[in-house]
């Protein structure tokens, strides 16, 4: 029996909470197999209340680098099935840098802003990226400057008039129609042969 193909998420700062849930549970309506790897500690999750918190915890355990470990460690496990990665902020981060590793099919992500640190990596299959209007700890236009004189031949980036959080419907900066039009894109993009970003996902 055919495989499905595999989505992992990656989460924000907070965890697996409701959000990469209902996240994970959207995709396997679209006929995926998910896994939502928990990069913190055994349970450990945030509210967006506590992102003082949340990102202490994050920034102190070098959670970055250890989650991009973990990621590529449920990569390499299921290595010789389509696998896609979908990160949001920092798990946006460790996606993009997951789009270099040969098993990766795709990746996808929602408003990475360490992105800026890592412009050296390459992606070697299909990748969106979605940023907002505005970062406070960066410029958004300059970031998406530099990433296009890269001129990476697997890179489609899109920027929305909207902050930080639009695709997370737990934040105050959620926007409904923007999501969802973001789903659409990658719908689309997943329709254009020969490029596959995640097929089926509507």
């Amino acid at each position: 029996m055919l495989q499905k193909p595999l989505v992992i998420l990656a989460h924000e700062i907070y965890g697996v909470n409701s959000h990469m849930k209902k996240m994970a549970k959207l995709i396997k309506m679209a006929g995926y197999d998910v896994i939502t790897p928990n990069l913190l500690g055994d349970g450990e999750v945030y509210s967006l209340q506590e992102e003082n918190t949340a990102y202490e915890q994050f920034t102190k355990h070098k959670r970055l680098k250890t989650g991009e470990t973990i990621i590529q460690n449920v990569i390499r496990q299921n290595a010789g099935r389509q696998i896609f990665v979908i990160g949001f902020s920092a798990g946006a981060t460790i996606a993009w840098k997951c789009s270099s590793m040969p098993e990766v099919s795709g990746a996808v992500c929602y408003y990475g802003s360490r992105i800026r640190d890592s412009l050296h990596h390459v992606p070697v299959c299909p990748v969106l990226l979605f940023f907002p209007s505005y970062e406070p700890s960066f410029d958004v236009a300059v970031l998406i400057k530099k990433l296009r004189e890269q001129q990476h031949p697997n890179l489609e980036i899109y920027q929305f008039d909207a902050l930080h959080g639009f695709a997370n419907p737990e934040s105050v900066y959620f926007d409904r129609p923007l999501f969802f039009k973001t789903l659409s894109i990658i719908k689309n993009e997943a329709e254009k042969p020969p490029r596959s970003v995640l097929s089926k996902f509507s």
